[in-house]
């Protein structure tokens, strides 16, 4: 068989391969495509007879082709960036808007192609690098300093994985020869139009050798060569003489007018059908054609370094370089493919070279990767600042957030992604990990700080409030309350024993969860109107209770502008009692405005009249505090009339345009010459006992009070 085609990977071994004792030149040909996506396999196949090499989708393919005659094994290996790739990778990947996908996938295709790499600069005589421009891309110096740091960093462990095979004692089979193939372009040259063909061939051998010069001093600044006058050793990346005239060149200047055009079937000129004649043929016409036209095109050039390199072989009687026959070189060639390109999922290799590979070949995500490693203790650090023993999913969401900001702010990159989710995943297991808080929440709006637990165990935030009870006389800590029964009845039971169960009156009106009490303070003549309300956390000058005055006749509707003013009226006095979690209370008038007086400045005008015709809020600031001030809810009403003056009482909450009756249908009459306390609600239910939301700007206190006298032909009990 004079040439045959086989891929890597394969699934079995070609037969014909194995069966194959003739020494074999092996050459790796590497590059990538212009716009149009099959000119460089078309400049390869029309160069090398026989060739049929195509477009590959994938980096880690490599197309072989053995040409039997010439003895000679191409390889050719597409680079990731060929613009046909990015333009197929671009269309796979509209849907994806994230630049991390994109980045992912070229990250995955620059892996696939360095491994590949490791494998060609084991097991070729040539390695070609196949250029479309007539620059030289520095990009390549980046690859090849990986290239031979990660052979040499992988050399021990093929040489103990397989010290038996004597072609892997140095740990590659070959070390190859670079050569440079670059399309120039003849309009870029500036020729006149006398020199023709042959100035442009003479402008092309000067270029390439100057080009030689460029890139042997490229190598050689960057390491990538032995130092001067030395031989080139096992660690070197491959073999690159030193610029000479008389020496086969190593870099080629394609004529980019020569090749045949892919983008019509019709050829513009003759010489180049000729030319595309000539390099389709496998007989000598090929030779002739190139020496009688002085161009030396990519198959005459490949074949004369393979010829000059077996020359070499046979005047050094094999030092640095040998041929082997192409079964043997296969049995060795594909023992490294397994270990550079399918060593992943085999633990026999000790570190695995995927890993390897892409600390050292992805210097986007390496300076992503250590900005991370440096912000994620930061970040894991802002996520435990403050944080108590137990804490609910809410202040868990908080934390994680803020410390996904930190984490954000300081880091960059592809690894960002990971190491956010790593953080999300590290958060979560410290609050899964036994600090799980109670999720539940008091009727004040605060959440249990007690570990999760069950319903047999009470809830607690160990928050506790100053609060005065039913009749006012005593004040005492409460805890906050997270159901109506120790928020309306527990607290307040409580402290009736020890105060309130020696008043006269005490009686407990309204639905079984929402509780307000009426409480005989004693008779209306023990209220001084000189020192006011004397119980404890009463504010300095808020203690007063307003006046209201009743008309002389027997006309009580409260009337606001006074008409019977200068006659003689009868006084009763009305309070509307704040009290916030501090324990201090005071008395408001209408709108939630403290009020102040003193013994020698008291509250004579009728504004209690204003206030009992008024609706007052339910909570207003407490003057105590400036700047940060507590609220106060209304709990009390206090009033004190004569004995001849009675009261109907009828409460009502507004809630969000829902009026909530406390009293329900009938009104409550408080007889007349006592001074009464009428306390309320602490938290507030709807007519299905389920608490109400603790909003400040959607209560509003409808209290009705219509005074009465005993006849009953006068009584009005209703507003």
């Amino acid at each position: 068989m004079a040439y045959f085609h086989f891929s890597l990977p394969s699934a079995t071994s070609p037969e014909h391969i194995i069966s194959e004792y003739k020494p074999t030149c092996v050459v790796g040909l590497i590059g990538h495509s212009r716009c149009d996506p099959s000119s460089m396999a078309s400049i390869i196949n029309s160069s090398i007879p026989g060739a049929q090499f195509v477009l590959s989708k994938s980096t880690s393919e490599i197309q072989c082709f053995f040409h039997g005659e010439q003895g000679i094994l191409y390889m050719y290996v597409g680079r990731y960036d060929d613009i046909a790739k990015l333009n197929n990778l671009q269309q796979a990947l509209e849907s994806q808007a994230c630049h991390l996908a994109h980045h992912q996938e070229i990250t995955k295709l620059k892996h696939e192609e360095i491994k590949t790499w490791l494998w060609l600069f084991s097991v070729c005589h040539f390695v070609v690098v196949l250029h479309p421009s007539q620059s030289f891309d520095v990009e390549y110096i980046r690859l090849f300093r990986t290239t031979q740091q990660l052979l040499q960093h992988f050399a021990p462990r093929i040489k103990e994985t397989y010290q038996d095979t004597e072609l892997l004692r140095t740990a590659r089979i070959y070390q190859p020869r670079l050569l440079f193939v670059f399309q120039s372009n003849s309009a870029s040259m500036h020729l006149p139009p006398k020199k023709g063909r042959q100035g442009f061939n003479q402008q092309c051998k000067r270029l390439g050798l100057e080009m030689e010069t460029q890139i042997f001093h490229i190598f050689r600044k960057c390491r990538l060569l032995p130092k001067q006058n030395a031989r080139a050793g096992t660690q070197d990346l491959a073999h690159l003489p030193p610029p000479n005239e008389l020496r086969e060149p190593f870099v080629l200047f394609l004529d980019g007018r020569g090749r045949p055009s892919t983008e019509s079937p019709c050829f513009k000129h003759v010489d180049t059908a000729l030319f595309y004649i000539a390099q389709l043929s496998a007989t000598a016409p090929q030779y002739a054609h190139d020496a009688k036209e002085d161009t030396m095109t990519l198959g005459s050039f490949l074949r004369r370094n393979v010829k000059n390199l077996r020359n070499q072989v046979i005047q050094e009687k094999g030092d640095g370089f040998h041929f082997v026959p192409l079964g043997e070189w296969y049995s060795a060639a594909i023992l490294l493919y397994h270990f550079y390109c399918h060593a992943d999922n085999d633990s026999n290799f000790g570190e695995q070279p995927a890993i390897k590979i892409a600390m050292q070949l992805d210097p986007e995500g390496q300076y992503s990767e250590n900005r991370c490693q440096k912000a994620y203790p930061v970040a894991s650090a802002a996520y435990m600042d403050s944080l108590p023993a137990h804490y609910t999913q809410a202040v868990h969401q908080r934390q994680l957030q803020h410390a996904l900001h930190i984490l954000r702010s300081r880091a960059k990159g592809p690894a960002l992604s990971s190491y956010a989710a790593k953080l999300k995943e590290d958060c979560d297991q410290i609050w899964n990990d036994g600090r799980k808080g109670c999720e539940g929440v008091s009727l004040t709006g605060n959440p249990c700080v007690l570990p999760l637990h069950g319903t047999n165990r009470p809830h607690s935030n160990r928050l506790r409030m100053r609060s005065a009870c039913s009749c006012g006389r005593s004040i005492s800590y409460r805890s906050d309350p997270f159901t109506l029964e120790s928020a309306n009845h527990e607290f307040y039971q409580s402290l009736s024993e020890k105060c309130c169960s020696s008043l006269s009156q005490h009686r407990l009106f309204g639905r079984s969860k929402l509780s307000w009490v009426v409480c005989n303070l004693g008779p209306a003549s023990s209220y001084q109107t000189t020192l006011g309300i004397e119980q404890p956390g009463f504010l300095l000058g808020s203690q007063y209770l307003l006046p209201w005055d009743l008309p002389p006749d027997e006309n009580w509707t409260p009337e606001p502008k006074n008409a019977w003013r200068g006659k003689r009226s009868v006084r009763c006095y009305v309070g509307y009692e704040y009290e916030c979690s501090k324990g201090h209370r005071f008395y408001c008038s209408t709108g939630g405005v403290p009020v102040k007086g003193s013994p020698a400045n008291m509250v004579k005008d009728n504004t209690g009249g204003s206030n009992v015709m008024s609706d007052m809020v339910l909570y207003t600031s407490c003057p105590s505090h400036t700047n940060k001030p507590l609220l106060g809810q209304l709990m009390r009403i206090v009033v004190c009339s004569p004995e001849q003056v009675n009261l109907s009482v009828c409460l009502k909450v507004l809630y969000r345009n829902v009026l909530i009756s406390l009293t329900g249908a009938e009104n409550v009459q408080i007889p007349g010459g006592k001074m009464t306390a009428i306390r309320l609600p602490y938290v507030y239910c709807d007519e299905a006992d389920s608490p109400l939301p603790f909003d400040i700007e959607a209560y509003l206190c409808k209290a009705a009070l219509v005074p009465f006298r005993s006849n009953p032909r006068r009584r009005n009990d209703k507003k």
